[in-house]
């Protein structure tokens, strides 16, 4: 859980950010969205191969923190967007270590609870991606962009070293097993984190159009720490009603969100905050099946989340003028992914 904390408060802590960065390195808007971009590719790419490459968990992990952390604190004070972005591209690298082997482990370490576990692991990442947005907005406004950013990067660094001298003690995953028939799940993990990152990169541009200050920016995004209840109780639904029931009525609810979104404030700060909790419960249901399947499936189903993530940040910037065509894209894969619920 604490892996998870450290490496998404670091990597999300750009976002609300990013119209501040581009001001900074005096760009125009939506030049920082390679930044976003590019470090979920590279999660994309490396994410399968992560299985195979044969050392200990605890190493993997601890060095994939500490490429975030150390990618964090050098990008903090790069002097122009180029330098940023190949920080963030460093952090990419890191992070492709960390989201697939917690995945598969978790089955392995609790077999009979991997359902509430998985819940557990995701409310990690929310409180984690939570943390970082918030904080950012408001170290912002105190201290500055760049110092802001220096000090998130340092608990992912910190942990890092630590897990890198952790000794071995995790089960060993075995060899992956690729399986296309997992296709659905796979667009799900697309599917969810889309929506998730194409609407919280512009949420920020939307939010000081309407006169928001950036440390308030920061605060609305304390709308995903209504994903960690969400990821916590996704397990427990599950159990009661069924993972697919579980599924589908998070994503009706995501089209509730959806809705809300095209409000005046406080409208779309309410639907934005259903739409991390609803977006989170469904989150760990997916990641909890693929967990289940083996590495190689929690490998190329994280590939096909962050191709997803990646896809947001390219695209981002072509709706920041055209908001509710961005939430109508929005509605249309929701009600996909509704009639998928590929989590049996």
């Amino acid at each position: 859980m604490l892996s998870g904390v450290a490496l998404y408060s670091t990597l999300y802590a750009v976002v609300p950010l990013l119209p501040l960065l581009e001001k900074l390195f005096a760009v125009p808007p939506g030049a920082a969205g390679p930044g976003m971009g590019l470090p979920l590719l590279l999660l994309v790419l490396l994410s399968p191969w992560v299985p195979r490459l044969g050392l200990p968990a605890g190493a993997l992990l601890g060095g994939g923190l500490l490429l975030v952390g150390l990618g964090g604190v050098l990008g903090a004070f790069s002097p122009s967007l180029f330098p940023w972005t190949l920080c963030r591209i460093l952090q990419g690298v890191g992070a492709a270590l960390v989201p697939t082997l917690a995945i598969a482990l978790i089955p392995l370490l609790f077999p009979q609870k991997a359902w509430e576990m998985a819940g557990v692991y995701m409310a990690g990442n929310v409180l984690g991606g939570g943390m970082g947005r918030v904080l950012a907005g408001v170290l912002a406004e105190v201290v500055g962009v760049r110092e802001a950013l220096f000090l998130l990067s340092l608990p992912a660094f910190l942990l890092g070293l630590l897990l890198i001298r952790a000794p071995a003690g995790l089960p060993a995953l075995g060899r992956p097993q690729y399986d296309l028939s997992a296709f659905p799940l796979y667009l799900a993990g697309f599917i969810l984190l889309f929506l998730n990152l194409f609407l919280a990169n512009l949420l920020p541009y939307r939010l000081l159009e309407l006169g928001f200050r950036p440390g308030e920016v920061g605060l609305v995004y304390l709308a995903y720490l209504f994903g960690i209840p969400g990821s916590a109780l996704s397990g427990l639904l599950a159990r009661r009603f069924g993972a697919v029931a579980t599924f589908r009525l998070a994503f009706s609810l995501v089209l509730l969100a959806l809705g809300l979104l095209l409000l005046p404030p406080p409208g779309l700060v309410l639907g934005f905050v259903l739409l991390m909790a609803a977006l989170f419960t469904a989150q760990s249901l997916a990641s909890g099946a693929a967990g289940r399947r083996g590495a190689g499936v929690s490998g190329t189903y994280v590939a096909a989340f962050y191709l997803g993530g990646t896809l947001a940040g390219l695209l981002y910037p072509f709706f920041l003028h055209s908001f509710p065509l961005a939430v109508a894209v929005g509605v249309a894969l929701a009600l996909l992914n509704l009639l998928l619920a590929p989590v049996r």
